[in-house]
């Protein structure tokens, strides 16, 4: 078989090759780079994983993880990916600025599937502010954060502490703070502890701005009905 691994050493997965997902194991020996995002691609839930689809022009972007690789690790996601059939493999450019293999689907197999939420598979990308930027404090909640947050800024929103600490919109405003992705066990913990069932918070789809000049959509919690304003 000739070498697949061709002008590029790294890979970039979106689904269930993502650290802590079911086929994860299929990237034993790659090294973790670091997340990324890939422009102009939608994602599709197929059920048990997504599938990508590119779309040129578009605003859309997918979240995933970037892998260095060898020879041997890709022709086993091959295996995995049933390239060229199901997928295909293309080195596609990502938000940094690198490059990286893709395994991109086709038109026809995401006939009737649904588009997967912030394209972000099994997580949630999350503006946090205050006191959830803390590592430490994440860790001692349990939670899943893997210190890979993107300091980023929202626009049309500001800080305010009066009897509770949150932001309030404010067409004049910006406030800043950092995208972190919040694992399925992780959303439902954050949302007991915001009170969203009460009203307390609520959740809040938000386009926010990184130090970079990218910008993308992330869920951000605001004071509800249910928290008293002065």
């Amino acid at each position: 078989m000739a070498d697949p691994i061709g002008p590029c050493n790294r890979v970039f997965v979106y689904g269930s090759l993502k650290r802590g997902q079911t086929n994860h194991h299929w990237l034993k020996g790659a090294a973790f780079v670091g997340r990324a995002r890939l422009h102009g691609a939608e994602l599709y839930s197929l059920g048990a994983y997504p599938m990508a689809l590119l779309r040129s022009g578009s605003s859309d972007l997918i979240h995933g993880e970037v892998f260095e690789i060898d020879a041997d690790g890709l022709s086993q996601l091959d295996i995995l990916e049933e390239y060229p059939n199901d997928y295909d493999r293309q080195v596609l450019s990502l938000s940094d600025g690198s490059q990286a293999w893709v395994y991109v689907g086709h038109e026809e197999l995401v006939a009737g599937c649904d588009r997967v939420e912030y394209g972000d598979w099994a997580s949630t990308p999350v503006f946090s502010h205050g006191s959830n930027m803390d590592p430490d404090q994440l860790q001692r909640r349990g939670e899943d954060g893997d210190g890979n947050g993107v300091v980023a800024r929202l626009d049309g929103w500001r800080w305010s502490i009066n009897k509770l600490a949150g932001i309030v919109h404010d067409p004049g405003a910006h406030c800043w703070g950092v995208v972190r992705h919040l694992s399925q066990r992780d959303r439902p913990s954050l949302d007991r502890r915001d009170d969203v069932a009460i009203d307390h918070d609520r959740h809040q789809r938000v386009t926010v701005c990184t130090t970079t000049g990218e910008r993308f959509d992330a869920l951000a919690y605001v004071p509800g009905p249910g928290c008293a304003q002065r």
